[in-house]
């Protein structure tokens, strides 16, 4: 009995000094890297952090987070940021944000809140914490731009992993499903007046695989972001209402950042899709005008005036739809820092 006891307590303490090393190797590695980001011009504070969930969970809170890197423009602000393990799988983490938070990027900054906002990531089990796939699940978000617009999205899931054998070196494969988008009430008053539509895009979806020049690690976060090379669209679609658009095809990226190759659009009551670009301003009206004449004789020569297939051409920073010259190709390359 005496032997028994003693396997118990020993057991006890060891377990305890598991835990102990595992919450203060968490605790140093966030303190460490917040520092370093402060030796590196970045704004990083907080309120307070702290570790919890003896004896078989390690969590993470961070109270009054306030990170920002001024050179490229983006930053992030959250009154709480929670990070989720088990003791026994520390290279599986579960990210939650329980309260407001607002992002700043070099175009607009955004104030959102949630009724749930939750994410899990797997790392491979090393120190170089390179990702293997993360998740991230949104329900009743609302956004607010400090430019006076208000938007929502009813029900989210974002998710990507490593592509699978076969694929390059540093591609993720990636996921997204938005449902109920609430656009903002300036928009929506420009585009009331079609009876088509209802008041919310009822789906968006993206199935894609994106190839960066190195992995996703952490030291990509520390000294600057992978450079996206390649997009392979397997499926974009929205639909909204009677509107139905979808997308496959592959873009690289040209030496300036921008998109460069072809998606094949699909799309179903196309006309109206030009009068709503040309009711919120997306479109000018002598561009939709053209539109309409080019696409429409397209239409008409595949047999089905309604329906439309036509390519999206990216080539030398200039985008083309069909005949149409549409302006400039996107940039597939974020400002800032990269490489």
């Amino acid at each position: 009995m005496r032997i028994l006891l003693a396997i118990v307590i020993l057991a006890g303490l060891a377990w305890s000094g598991w835990w102990y090393f595992g919450a203060t190797t968490r605790q140093n590695a966030i303190e460490s890297w917040l520092a370093g980001r402060r030796d590196a011009g970045w704004v990083a504070e907080t309120a307070d952090v702290r570790v919890t969930g003896f004896p078989n969970r390690i969590d993470l809170i961070v109270e009054g987070l306030d990170i920002a890197d001024p050179e490229a423009g983006w930053a992030w602000q959250a009154d709480r940021f929670e990070v989720l393990s088990l003791s026994y799988k520390p290279h599986h983490v579960i990210a939650a944000w329980p309260g407001p938070q607002t992002v700043a990027t070099p175009y607009e900054t955004v104030h959102l809140d949630s009724r749930l906002m939750r994410g899990s990531v797997i790392f491979e089990p090393d120190t170089r914490l390179t990702l293997d796939r993360s998740s991230i699940e949104i329900d009743d978000m609302a956004l607010r731009g400090e430019s006076g617009w208000a938007a929502a999205i009813g029900h989210a899931n974002f998710a990507t992993r490593q592509a699978a054998d076969g694929a390059p070196d540093f591609a993720h494969d990636i996921g997204l499903t938005a449902e109920n988008i609430q656009l903002p009430e300036a928009l929506s008053a420009r585009i009331g007046g079609m009876e088509v539509l209802p008041s919310a895009v009822e789906r968006v979806h993206l199935d894609a695989t994106l190839d960066f020049d190195r992995a996703w690690n952490r030291a990509s976060v520390e000294a600057g972001n992978p450079v996206l090379e390649q997009v392979l669209v397997r499926d974009a679609s929205v639909t909204w209402g009677s509107l139905d658009l979808r997308a496959k095809g592959t873009l690289d990226v040209d030496a300036q950042g921008f998109a460069e190759g072809r998606l094949d659009l699909r799309a179903r009551n196309w006309r109206e899709m030009i009068a709503l670009a040309e009711a919120s301003g997306t479109l000018a009206p002598a561009l939709a005008a053209t539109l309409r004449t080019g696409l429409g004789l397209i239409a008409t020569l595949s047999g089905d005036a309604e329906s439309l297939k036509v390519p999206l051409d990216f080539e030398d920073g200039v985008a083309r739809l069909g005949p149409v010259v549409l302006g400039a190709a996107p940039r597939l390359v974020l400002p800032g820092r990269s490489g």
